[in-house]
């Protein structure tokens, strides 16, 4: 099961360290409104209990470096010279671009994630890698 626990001792494992942080962002299932919401329409969203979890550590450059249990993979990018790309770590430079683009001072990271919201089931898996 997939739990803190299990995600700080993944992070130990990798790093060989202890995370600075641990978050958890439910996946979630649209009521009504499926796909309108980016479109000017009612939603009614409900969090289910299924979720993303980093477990992470602030680093002193600009570089995020991110290992991915679910898929294991392991990929960084740089801070300030983002780049676009394909795949799974588009979802965490989007959200670096957006804040950026919002003049936040962002620090680069290391972290594991892994989940258990299915990929692709309508359960907003990459929503909820964006807000973790």
């Amino acid at each position: 099961m997939l739990n803190k626990q299990t995600i700080q001792q993944n992070f130990e494992n990798y790093f060989n360290a202890k995370p600075d942080f641990i978050v958890r962002a439910p996946g979630r299932v649209n009521l009504i409104g499926e796909h309108t919401d980016y479109n000017d329409g009612f939603v009614l969203p409900m969090a289910i209990d299924r979720a993303i979890w980093i477990a992470l550590r602030l680093r002193k450059d600009s570089v995020v470096r991110v290992h991915t249990l679910d898929f294991d993979l392991a990929a960084e990018f740089e801070l300030d010279s983002l780049a676009q790309g394909k795949g799974w770590l588009e979802y965490l430079k989007g959200v670096a671009h957006e804040l950026q683009n919002a003049r936040y001072k962002l620090s680069g990271w290391e972290g594991v994630i892994a989940g258990d919201v299915p990929v692709g089931a309508g359960l907003s898996s990459s929503a909820a890698v964006e807000l973790a």
